[in-house]
């Protein structure tokens, strides 16, 4: 018998990001930090990953390059995380290892996201949805009364 998982509009067709903040390993007496956000998601074998790339900050007067894909979702209380491992460039004779969790699925910046197509709106009836221009407002300054200081 074949048991059916429960796909939520969200995990179904929801564009995602993740952010991911953490610092390397400690190689030749100094770590970097680093923060970045992950791509949109990618679908995978046994759910869906993302892909990575950042920059270190600044220590002893360099910094390293991490990339990669994470591993595929993990489910968490309130939604789900993936894991960033890997090994950073060669830079100074050198590299470090990461190995850090991303934070909870966001939806991505600079995305046009569409609006509310609930059982009351024009579309979910195939009608043509009408774009009502917005009311202009005008900021008029005020007149003073009689017997008032300007």
């Amino acid at each position: 018998m074949e048991e059916k998982k429960e796909v939520t509009a969200r995990e179904a067709g929801w564009q995602h990001v993740h952010d991911y903040f953490g610092r390397t390993s400690v190689d030749r007496g100094h770590f970097h930090t680093f923060t970045g956000s992950t791509n949109v998601q990618t679908v995978v074998a046994g759910g869906h990953a993302h892909e990575y790339a950042n920059v270190t900050r600044v220590a002893e007067n360099h910094v390293h390059r991490m990339s990669g894909i994470s591993s595929v979702q993990m489910p968490v209380m309130m939604g789900h995380v993936h894991r960033l491992q890997g090994t950073t460039t060669v830079d100074d004779n050198h590299s470090h290892v990461y190995d850090v969790y991303t934070g909870l699925p966001r939806a991505p910046r600079n995305v046009r996201r569409g609006r509310f197509f609930g059982p009351f709106s024009a579309r979910a009836e195939g009608a043509e949805a009408r774009e009502e221009p917005r009311p202009r407002r005008r900021l008029r300054a005020k007149k003073p009364e009689a017997g008032e200081k300007p």
